[in-house]
């Protein structure tokens, strides 16, 4: 039994048969998020409206095959490969990690405040395990937990007016 005799012993009119491939299609690609079947949805558009304007049951299928088809090689030769060379950039908060900067809101670990200013970004800062630490002291970013900077003071050193922090 092939594919033909399948579809007409179902008893669905063309256009419905092509919606609930598109509807099948859409939904698998909805469900995944990773381009499974994008080629499926394109083929079954163009045979919903080849059905819709009347062409062959024969003719349907072939549309939907040829460009299904041709919808896979074009996303395997040419998409595919592009996305793979997307570059992920760090985010500030990387960079930070592993760099000196003053503090410029005092930091109390009992409060839970205190701000430092580090490669010119204004970020909240605790500091690792408790403790205190004054406005203008400066310090190393050890990492960051959520929004905030862990911190230890950078022994003896205190910054000058004319450091660029």
């Amino acid at each position: 039994m092939n594919i033909l005799m399948t579809y007409k012993i179902l008893g669905v009119s063309d256009v419905l048969f092509w919606g609930i491939i598109l509807a099948i299609a859409v939904i698998a690609e909805l469900a995944t998020l990773n381009l499974v079947s994008i080629w499926f949805i394109f083929g079954a558009i163009v045979s919903l409206i080849a059905a819709l304007l009347g062409a062959s049951i024969a003719l349907q299928f072939v549309l939907f095959v040829v460009l299904s088809g041709v919808g896979f090689i074009i996303f395997f030769f040419a998409i595919k490969p592009r996305l793979a060379k997307r570059v992920v950039r760090a985010t500030n908060a990387d960079r930070i990690i592993g760099q000196e900067g003053v503090v410029i809101e005092p930091i109390d670990s009992i409060k839970g405040t205190g701000q430092i200013k580090v490669q010119g970004q204004v970020w909240s800062a605790r500091v690792e395990g408790e403790g205190t630490i004054a406005e203008g002291e400066l310090v190393h970013v050890l990492g960051i937990a959520g929004v905030k900077a862990i911190v230890k003071p950078v022994a003896g050193d205190t910054p000058t007016p004319w450091t660029k922090r």
